[in-house]
């Protein structure tokens, strides 16, 4: 009888044990799964943006691709930083957040009524704008939303800080612009260099 007993309380013991170690592996499959979830607010192919524009000082920047090229729309004489401009586009591919209200409160509460930044962006998929809102210190984030939706996101800094610069700091300077010369004209000897390595090579085999 004492034996029966044992075996029934060793088996109540080992079906707990796996109930516990159960439960504990779907906790720690939905934390990371949790952890793994990206949240994306805009996603759209970085060749097929054309046109950009942001907020700085008051004032609406606007930028049109042409070809290759970036150019300010303001003022097509002014020679744009291509690699800045390239890595401000870059950044609107895709658009992610920390975190998601999807039942926010008034907007005025983010900042979102009257935003410190607007950054409207066309490609393939038309045109998005992103409104930026209040900033939060605690998180490390801005208040941001899709203009027309009404799901409210707290995003890095990152975006916002790049999108607030000015328009003479995206101007090539002299600096860089001698540097890239140079850059070029060092890539051309090398080539020069090869070829005639290369046609000396085949001199001296052909004799």
């Amino acid at each position: 009888m004492k034996g029966k007993k044992l075996i029934l309380v060793l088996v109540l013991l080992v079906l707990c044990l796996a109930a516990y170690f159960g439960i504990r592996q779907m906790d720690l499959d939905e934390s990371g799964s949790e952890e793994q979830e990206t949240i994306y607010i805009s996603q759209t192919e970085g060749d097929s943006i054309t046109v950009f524009s942001f907020v700085s000082g008051g004032e609406t920047l606007s930028f049109t691709k042409d070809g290759e090229t970036w150019t300010y729309d303001g003022d097509g004489t002014v020679d744009l930083n291509q690699t800045s401009i390239t890595s401000m586009v870059s950044m609107l591919e895709e658009i992610t957040a920390e975190s998601r209200l999807d039942e926010p409160e008034a907007l005025s509460e983010y900042g979102l009524d009257a935003p410190s930044n607007t950054i409207s962006f066309t490609g393939a998929d038309g045109t998005k704008t992103l409104l930026i809102g209040n900033e939060n210190e605690a998180a490390g984030g801005y208040y941001a939303m899709l203009d027309g939706e009404s799901t409210v996101y707290l995003i890095s800094s990152s975006l916002p800080d790049k999108f607030s610069c000015t328009l003479d700091t995206l101007e090539e300077t002299e600096e860089e612009t001698t540097t890239e010369a140079a850059a070029e004209t060092t890539a051309e000897t090398t080539e020069d260099q090869s070829a005639e390595e290369s046609g000396g090579d085949s001199g001296e085999q052909t004799e």
